[in-house]
């Protein structure tokens, strides 16, 4: 049994086969074993599955190593399957992902939203064994759909990412995130949720009662002690209506472990805190606001520079069409799949937990994310004794958490030959997450090289946070360093006076957020929590990219 960082041992490039990342932005913790094999595992076939439809020559693969998520895209094994894909994959390709928008709008999103919101309200308290181990197996294929979705909004990122070539090379701009604004201000659903806590903290503010209970009690306190008053319990039934519509995410996607905010509302209490001092001009709906009005400025810059072309014109107009659904369902799926979908699959899954308990096969509901899935289905159908095994894997877990995991395992394989470029893996692994290769030649030891992924520079205070729990600490103007960011992040950016990143690339939620918060980023920094320290000054290049630790004037 592993108790010790120093026992968790990772393997060298000897030890495993093939190339594998770990995917920080997703599960930057350790994963419970029933996420393993609920959420990872499945991400893994709906992705592979809908890659195929794209004639994709690549294919999916994921593996827990010491409980960390580990990911891969290679080509699938059999040569004769991507010589076939290969021979039809970019006219698919042109084919099929302009449409990918608009299923989402027609087609997906009405799926989604009408399971999520039936199962919301579910109640499976009173089913027997046999129909929660129906209900376990219809909710893991139901998982699995879902990633089989998100793997087909994968490919929106390849629209995206050939309209800011084209605003690239129409335009020339000095700034390298400028081709990538005029895919941002959209109305999202990241952007109603950080408004509705905008609301609240109006209503904190407007109240010398409520303004007093959040200025005395830490965020952890503020539920128990608004509970004692009426204007307090009538604020936490507007708090409980934002939760039951917002409150299914948590700082991390990808481990049902993970509670969310509608178990523990702290941290949405914690940045109404935040919000209730700050001017009406920072309500996140301007911040939106000013990113549709660049939007439009830009968008109309290259169609007058593109007024005597007709051709590229055209050109512009057939990819804005397809792009403009980028950015949207970079955030609308996260919050639809990756958060709700996977809390909502956290709620069931403690139902079987209370079960479990009930029968005796484990002490506590939170014991059943220390169980592999056939474990889970076994308990239920034949009962038995899981104590002994959900101690040695919590102690397992537990002894992950210590550890540092490395950034990639294996071997990376050849750069590729020719000119070709894989329009989904461009998209994928350097847009979205940021990985390039290592810099050459000789490396400056105060300078972290990381993606330019908002413009600007900024001097100021870092503060390392790992979890929306410790952002809690972090003050006006302070540099946000963080491993990843994701929607239930953004009101971070309120306060930040720029961030800067471990993992993601100029199309990351953390880029674009910042982008529209107007403030500056670097991403993909890949050590930036590691090398930085609280307190310390550095400054931030969102448009070299750069991140210099020694707090240079620039």
């Amino acid at each position: 049994m592993t108790d010790t960082a120093e026992q968790v041992k990772f393997p060298g490039p000897d030890e495993i086969e093939g190339f594998w990342a770990f995917d920080k932005m997703h599960a930057p913790r350790p994963l419970h074993p029933l996420s393993q094999d609920l959420v990872m595992s499945t991400l893994a076939v709906g992705f592979t599955k809908a890659q195929a439809e794209y004639d994709c020559p690549v294919v999916a693969s994921n593996q827990a190593i010491n409980h960390y998520f580990y990911m891969a895209f290679h080509p699938h094994p059999d040569e004769a399957v991507v010589e076939d894909r290969m021979s039809r994959y970019l006219d698919t390709i042109d084919e099929k992902v302009p449409l990918v928008g608009k299923r989402w709008t027609n087609e997906w999103l009405p799926l989604i939203r009408d399971r999520n919101e039936a199962e919301r309200d579910a109640d499976y308290s009173g089913l027997s064994n046999a129909e929660l181990l129906a209900k376990f197996d219809d909710m893991t294929d139901w998982m699995t759909e879902m990633w089989y979705i998100h793997g087909h909004i994968n490919f929106a990122l390849v629209s995206g990412a050939r309209l800011s070539d084209l605003y690239t090379d129409v335009m020339h701009p000095d700034d390298p995130t400028e081709a990538y604004q005029i895919l941002q201000g959209y109305h999202t659903r990241p952007v109603d949720a950080a408004h509705g806590l905008w609301r609240l903290s109006r209503i904190v503010r407007d109240s010398p009662t409520l303004h007093q209970l959040f200025d005395e009690n830490h965020p952890r306190d503020l539920a128990a002690k608004l509970a004692k008053t009426d204007e307090g319990r009538a604020f936490l039934d507007q708090l409980n209506a934002y939760l039951y519509d917002f409150g299914w995410r948590s700082d991390a996607v990808y481990d049902i472990a993970d509670v969310p905010w509608r178990e523990n509302p702290s941290i949405p209490l914690g940045n109404i805190a935040r919000y209730i001092n700050m001017p009406d001009e920072d309500d996140p709906m301007i911040q939106y606001e000013r990113a549709v009005k660049h939007r439009e400025e830009l968008t109309a810059k290259i169609q007058a520079k593109l007024a005597d072309d007709p051709d590229q014109r055209a050109k512009f107009d057939e990819l804005f069409d397809a792009a403009r659904f980028a950015v949207p369902l970079t955030e609308d799926h996260a919050f639809y799949i990756d958060q709700m979908g996977v809390v909502l699959l956290r709620t069931f899954c403690l139902a079987v937990g209370d079960a479990l308990v009930r029968d005796g096969v484990i002490d506590g509901r939170d014991d059943v994310f220390l169980l592999f899935k056939d474990e889970v289905r076994d308990a239920l159908a034949n009962g038995g004794d899981k104590r002994a095994t959900v101690i040695e894997r919590k102690a397992s877990v537990e002894a992950a958490a210590q550890a540092s995991p490395p950034g990639a395992l294996g071997t990376p394989p050849p750069p590729p030959s020719g000119d070709f470029v894989d329009p989904f893996m461009d998209a994928i692994v350097t847009r979205l997450l940021g990985i390039k290769p290592p810099a050459e030649g000789e490396v400056d030891a105060a300078v972290i090289d990381g993606v330019a992924g908002s413009p600007g520079i900024y001097r100021g205070v870092a503060r390392v946070v790992k979890s929306l729990d410790e952002a809690g600490d972090l003050e006006d103007g302070e540099i946000m360093v963080c491993e990843m960011t994701l929607p239930p992040w953004v009101p971070m950016f309120s306060i930040a006076g720029a961030v800067v990143s471990d993992v993601g690339g100029v199309m990351s939620h953390c880029a674009i957020v910042a982008r529209e918060f107007n403030i500056p980023a670097v991403v993909g920094t890949v050590d930036g929590t590691t090398r930085i320290k609280s307190g310390q000054i550095i400054t931030v290049d969102g448009i070299k990219g750069d991140v210099y630790l020694d707090g240079r004037e620039l």
